[in-house]
């Protein structure tokens, strides 16, 4: 059976430095061991740190957030993906 992706990328940045879709979607090919429905969103650091008090309890943004709706073994993946740019910037630095 093929390994198929419906990816969804939304960039909620201002950051011209973020790569395109074409490469997160090859990204995530490679990746993938099975075929995934993912939604991959690009946030800053308001929206991160956000996101990751109100489901980790953390007061800071972190590098990425991960959700998976479902993981059967039969079944597609499915989940989120949350990437805080500046973190992620600041880290390759």
């Amino acid at each position: 059976m093929a390994v198929r992706l419906a990816l969804e990328l939304q960039d909620a940045t201002r950051s011209t430095k973020v790569p395109d879709a074409r490469k997160f979607r090859a990204w995530a090919r490679v990746a993938l061991a099975r075929s995934a429905q993912v939604t991959i969103r690009i946030v800053g650091a308001a929206e991160g740190r956000k996101l990751n008090f109100a489901y980790r309890g953390k007061d800071y943004a972190t590098n990425v957030l991960a959700f998976v709706y479902e993981s059967a073994p039969r079944r597609p993946l499915s989940g989120d993906i949350v990437l805080c740019a500046p973190v992620l910037a600041k880290e390759a630095r």
